[in-house]
This record gives structure tokens, C-alpha cells and sequence, in this order.
């Protein structure tokens, strides 16, 4: 039977990325299980790629403010372009409620490290777009490293990195079963044959709710099972370890 550390279900930008920082972290037995003949071919291949650090929510924010700067230097880092443009966002309102809401956001934005945000005027945001009908417009919020970049180019480059380090890519396989036990899951089932792991990981996007629990099949073990540890995932990965980095490629950042 085929055994992965990590099992992860989709294999468009967001699977792609979670093979690469698993083996950067040292986790090489990685399994990346694709149902389409070729990546990229849902929302990853549709997408308008936009990347932004303006945001609401602290964890969108915290995220934003890693991955952005990640892009800048993905072609540095991957040697693959991702094809980041910094073109900046603009978030125009036109009421004072508005107005304080993007002044709120931008505070938690700052607070959380956020250095190239700024509120705008409405003049300035004129001159900025002498295009834009600005009549009921009275200011705004503009973040210069907000912008684009190519999601299937960085797809693609994240999956040839961790391809390199050891993980693996099924193409035109799709998961039909995960299995579990007693102490969480014990694998999954696929149309190429079952494989064994204790963390699966859903990237399916769009088609993830049919990738949910309810996949999920109880192994008969003989013992109780607690909710609990019905639904408890361990992820357990053979980290490889460097002389020069006794923490092995954990310690890199990235």
C-alpha cells in the first residue's frame, strides 16, 4: 500500500503552496492527489490573482503580510515567476460611515505591521483618476503593494519546488474515502488505490464540501470513539536534517 505523511486533496495554487511549505518545513512524503488530467484547471486556472493586505479580519491581514512579500521574491526564491505587480488597491467611499469603516480596517492593518497603507482624499483620488466620476466620493484607502499576481504560474512553480524536495503529484485521481479510526484518520481511498497517512489536508476549493467529513469512514477497532478523536488529525512528518541546520530545512525561512 502507498504511505504519505500528508495526503492533500487538490492540487491547484492553495495545494500547491501547502506541498511546497510542507517540504520546506522537511516533511518530503507529501502525496498531492489532483482529479483533473492536467493542474490549474478550476478556480486556480480562473482567477484574477489579486493579492492584497487590506483587510478586516487580523488573520486575512497576518496572512496577507506574509504571502505578499513572499511573491515579490518568488521568482528569487522559486526560481519560477509568479508574476507580481504591485499596481496598488484603491477603496474609494462615498459615505462617512464608509469612510470610518476603511479608516478602522487600516488602524488593525498598521497595528499588525501593515507600512504601505494610507487614507486618501477625495482630491487626491481624483488626481490620482482623472477618469473616475468622483462627484459623491469623500476619500478613501490605498495600499501601493496590493495587486496581481499569476495564480497558475505560481501554481506551477510551487509544485516543481516541492516536487524537487519528494512530493508527489497524482494526476486524474480523486479521493472517494477517508478512513479512520479511534485516533483520527488512517487514509484515504482513491480511484489509483488506497494510501495510508494520518493527515489529509482538503484543497479542493470550490469542490471541497464534497471533500468534507462526511467522506470520512470509521474503521472497526474494537474500542469507543469519542468525537474527539473522530475528527482529530495528527500530522506527523519525517523532517530531513542538515549538519549545518540541526533543525533541518524547519529552520529556513520562507
Amino acid at each position: 500500500m502507498e504511505t504519505a505523511d500528508v495526503v492533500i486533496v487538490g492540487g491547484g495554487i492553495v495545494g500547491s503552496s501547502i506541498a511546497y511549505h510542507l517540504t520546506e518545513a522537511g516533511c518530503s512524503n507529501v502525496l498531492v492527489v489532483e482529479r483533473e488530467t492536467h493542474q490549474g484547471k478550476g478556480s486556480t486556472g480562473k482567477s484574477m490573482g489579486g493579492v492584497r493586505a487590506q483587510f478586516a479580519t487580523p488573520v486575512n491581514i497576518q496572512m496577507s503580510l506574509y504571502s505578499i512579500p513572499f511573491y515579490a521574491s518568488f521568482d528569487e526564491r522559486l526560481g519560477h515567476p509568479a508574476g507580481y505587480k504591485p499596481q496598488g488597491y484603491l477603496f474609494v467611499a462615498s459615505s462617512e460611515r464608509h469612510l470610518q469603516y476603511l479608516r478602522t480596517n487600516q488602524e488593525k492593518q498598521k497595528a499588525l505591521g501593515l507600512k504601505t497603507a494610507r487614507m486618501v482624499s477625495a482630491d487626491e483620488i481624483r488626481s490620482m483618476f482623472p477618469q473616475l466620476r468622483a462627484d459623491d466620493i469623500v476619500g478613501g484607502s490605498f495600499c501601493s503593494t496590493d495587486g496581481f499576481v499569476d495564480p497558475y504560474s505560481a501554481m506551477v512553480g510551487f509544485m516543481a519546488r516541492a516536487a524537487e524536495s519528494g512530493a508527489r503529484l497524482w494526476r486524474n485521481t480523486e479521493v472517494t474515502a477517508i478512513h479512520a479510526d479511534g485516533h483520527g484518520v488512517t487514509g484515504v481511498e482513491t480511484t489509483r488505490g488506497p494510501v495510508a497517512t494520518r493527515a489529509v489536508v482538503n484543497a479542493a476549493g470550490s469542490w471541497a464540501a464534497a471533500r468534507s467529513p462526511k467522506m470520512v469512514r470509521p474503521m472497526e477497532t474494537g474500542r469507543s470513539k469519542s468525537p474527539s478523536h473522530q475528527t482529530s488529525i495528527g500530522l506527523r512528518c519525517r523532517a530531513r536534517r542538515s549538519e549545518s541546520d540541526p533543525r533541518g530545512r524547519a529552520g529556513r525561512g520562507g
